[in-house]
């Protein structure tokens, strides 16, 4: 489903999806332009552990917020630290 279209359906809603299209905006940022809908709650805490709960199994996904805007735009930034 576009994330127009799930913006419309699920207004003020988290929303889990999975199977991202993404379209590159620059080095570190993509714009969400569709993907499929996993879970839709309005208790931010139920959709956090339902997203550790696909992580965990390796399941690449990703949760929108229910200010999450039009542009739905993820910047992908370098994890640096020390590993102990």
């Amino acid at each position: 489903m576009k994330w127009s279209e799930m913006r419309k359906k699920y207004p003020d809603k988290f929303i889990l999806i999975c199977d991202l299209v993404e379209e590159r905006i620059s080095e570190t940022q993509s714009k969400i332009m569709e993907g499929k809908i996993l879970k839709v709650s309005h208790d931010g805490k139920e959709i956090r552990e339902a997203y550790q709960q696909f992580k965990q199994k390796g399941i690449e996904v990703l949760y929108s917020l229910p200010t999450t805007s039009e542009e739905f735009i993820v910047e992908n930034v370098p994890f640096k630290g020390i590993l102990t």
